[in-house]
């Protein structure tokens, strides 16, 4: 009986040691930063509006990381206007950048709300937050991701977002 008990200890041991390295790996990840590339209106209704939002997210750790799948959400002056998707797996080699193309759907209701506000301070502040879905041997891992800024209403389309890519 005592060589039973001993043997589910040492699998238990085992496993726990198993799942805490598999933690510890993500634990020492750090987390992509995401850039703002472009936003394209695709089609607008009375309720919704849809953008194509192409993200940069750059992996600033020397392994590459790969996610299966990513869920994004919009914010406009700290409160929640919409959400993108994507089911897309994604590699970014170690040190390196890739383009993700996402489709927002933004509650035309939530923005009409805040436009005069808007429209008023000249400036908005914007959020992109989101998860990036990671595939690893224990299982998937949630690892966040943010960026915030501001747009300038006034300035010129090309200057309006700060981290926007020049050509």
């Amino acid at each position: 009986m005592k060589r039973i008990d001993l043997a589910v200890a040492t699998l238990l041991v085992l496993a726990l040691t198993a799942l805490l390295s598999g933690c510890a790996s993500l634990g020492g990840l750090e987390a992509p930063e995401l850039t703002l590339v472009q936003v394209t209106p695709v089609e607008a209704t009375v309720f919704e509006t849809t953008l194509a939002v192409r993200l940069r997210v750059a992996n600033p750790n020397p392994e590459a990381i790969t996610f299966e799948g990513a869920s994004f959400k919009l914010t406009l002056d700290d409160r929640k206007v919409g959400r993108g998707m994507t089911p897309e797996t994604v590699t970014i080699e170690r040190f390196g950048t890739q383009v993700v193309d996402l489709t927002f759907h933004v509650s035309n209701a939530s923005v009409l709300l805040r436009l005069k506000e808007i429209l008023e301070s000249k400036t908005v502040s914007y959020g992109v937050s989101g998860k990036l879905y990671l595939r690893l041997g224990t299982g998937t891992r949630k690892l966040k991701v943010q960026n915030d800024g501001e747009i300038d209403l006034n300035a010129p389309a090309e200057d309006a977002l700060p981290d926007a890519p020049r050509r």
